[in-house]
Formats: structure tokens, sequence, C-alpha cells
């Protein structure tokens, strides 16, 4: 299984803030290590949709030193695929023992086809869900594979995962997990995806990856959008969540949300990212979305 370089394995921990001996962390308390770097991961690495908009060819690799350049070389980040596959050769040069699994999200018309991707770490002999790509209702932190297991998200989001039968499941005897979410406390839950536990090989999340972003439905082809979590001053865990969604740039701490910014052009959309993000996009790139319907276009021409 592919794994990175110890050269490589050091700037991406630099590139997170992780200043620990992570090897040794790993070794020690195993759950800790993959806790605190699971956060400093999604506070760092966004989860987005840039470059199947800000690019000449639109296309989207899985190899992992493609993902090492894109994510830390040039400081983006990527949609599940993509971070999912990076982040499990993280894990694995850091020494934990772990296999991906396919999903499907829930739409408003039910269950899609195969079109999300988690890991699956184990950790001395219990199993986690572990999965840095599913945005603003992901869970941050490893989840125990156990059902009926519920945990608080980016407060006061709840989440939980069941081990279940689902409804248009022939055979009652069919059992998948369910990962759903609950914004507050009075709100119904909801359920967001599920996941099986056969391993997923390369191939699969080729197939998988091909259709994601190349499908005029797919919502990565249809939407600009970025995202990270905001973390608590002393970096103990996510408090809130920063995205920018096609027009917007909205902050979540809390039950509290606010738009900070609204935009009408391709130009002011850009100086966002880099404020908010740290992202610059060369002039090939940001030439790449010029009559997509994504654009943001200026009133009276092109931004």
């Amino acid at each position: 299984m592919p794994t990175y370089t110890d050269e490589e394995l050091a700037l991406y921990l630099e590139h997170i803030g992780y200043r620990q001996d992570a090897r040794q962390q790993a070794s020690q308390n195993p759950l800790a290590c993959l806790t605190d770097v699971q956060h400093l991961h999604m506070a760092r690495v966004p989860f987005e949709s840039l470059s199947l908009h800000y690019s000449r060819h639109r296309l989207l690799s899985l190899e992992p030193e493609d993902l090492f350049n894109k994510i830390v070389g040039n400081g983006r980040g990527g949609y599940c695929m993509e971070v999912n596959t990076f982040f499990a050769c993280i894990l694995r040069s850091l020494g934990f023992t772990l296999y991906s699994v396919g999903g499907r999200v829930k739409g408003v018309d039910g269950y899609k086809g195969w079109d999300h991707m988690v890991n699956i770490v184990t950790i001395n002999s219990q199993r986690y869900l572990v999965d840095v790509g599913f945005g603003s209702n992901g869970a941050p932190h490893p989840v125990p594979l156990e059902d009926g297991h519920e945990f608080v998200g980016v407060a006061p989001t709840r989440g939980r995962l069941q081990y279940r039968n689902l409804e248009f499941h022939i055979d009652p005897n069919q059992r998948v997990w369910v990962y759903s979410v609950q914004e507050n406390e009075t709100a119904p839950w909801r359920d967001m995806y599920h996941f099986v536990e056969t391993e997923f090989m390369a191939g699969d999340f080729e197939v998988m990856n091909l259709r994601t972003m190349t499908t005029p439905q797919s919502f990565f082809v249809q939407s600009v959008m970025c995202m990270c979590t905001v973390l608590s001053e002393g970096k103990e865990g996510p408090v809130g969540l920063l995205i920018l969604h096609r027009d917007y740039v909205k902050r979540r701490m809390g039950a509290e949300s606010e738009i900070i910014e609204q935009f009408e052009s391709e130009e002011q959309r850009v100086k966002a990212l880099e404020r908010y993000f740290g992202i610059m996009l060369s002039p090939k790139e940001q030439s790449g979305i010029r009559g997509l319907a994504s654009e943001l276009r200026a009133k009276g021409g092109h931004a």
C-alpha cells in the first residue's frame, strides 16, 4: 500500500502545524495522535472543488504523489476521494492500520450511487470511521464503529452511527453503517451517508472519481466551494466552520452563523480564497472558469 517518505511526512506535519514526534505519539497513544492530526488536517487542508472550475482540464488525480504536490506543495485540498486517499497514505506512513471503503451520500431523492470514500482505522482491535472529506456535516474526529454511538461534532451538531438495514434493501438481513447528523438537540436526525465494511481497491475509486468529477449532475461540478474547520484558540478541537459556497463566505461558530462576505465577480471570489483560505490561484487557473456556468460574471460582462 502507498506511503510517503520520511521527508514528505515531515513536510506534511509542518504544513498542518503538528509539532510533536508524530511516530512516537502514534506508537504511545495512537487514538490521541490520530485525533490531533485529524483536527489539524481539517483546519489546514480544505474540502474544496476548485480544480473542477479553475482549471483547463478539470481532471482530478488520485495518485499519491499528485495529491502530495497539490495539498502540501500548492496548499490546496480536494473533495472526498482526494483528501481521504491522501490522508490514508499519511496515516499508513505514521504506522496506522487502515483500509478504505465506499459509501453512498443521501440526497433529496434518496441514496445515490457509490460517490463517497471513507477510511476505517483499527486501533487496539477497535475500528474507527475517519473521514476528512464530507464537508460541514462531517465527523471532525475518529468515530468508533459501534451501533448507536452518538458524539458531538462541531457543537451544537451531533453525529450518530447505526448498523442497520436500509429501506431499499431487498434482503432484510443486509446491514450497512449509517452516519446521521442532528443540527441541535431539538432538530430531527438526518441520514447523511452510509458505508460498507468491504475494502475497496484503487480501481474502484478511480471509477467513482471519474463519474464524480465529470457528470453535470455532480454537486462538485456545479458548485465552487471551499471549507475548513476552525479550531479553538489552544487548538484542542474544532469550534466552528469557515465556508465559501458559490458567491459568499460564511462563518459558523457554535450555533451562530453569519455571512461575512458576499461577492459578485470572479475577482472578488479569487481574493476571498486567498484572504480566508490562503489559496492563491494563478492567472492560468483563474482563466479556466471562463464560460462555465459556475463563473461569477460582473454586471455588464465577464468578471
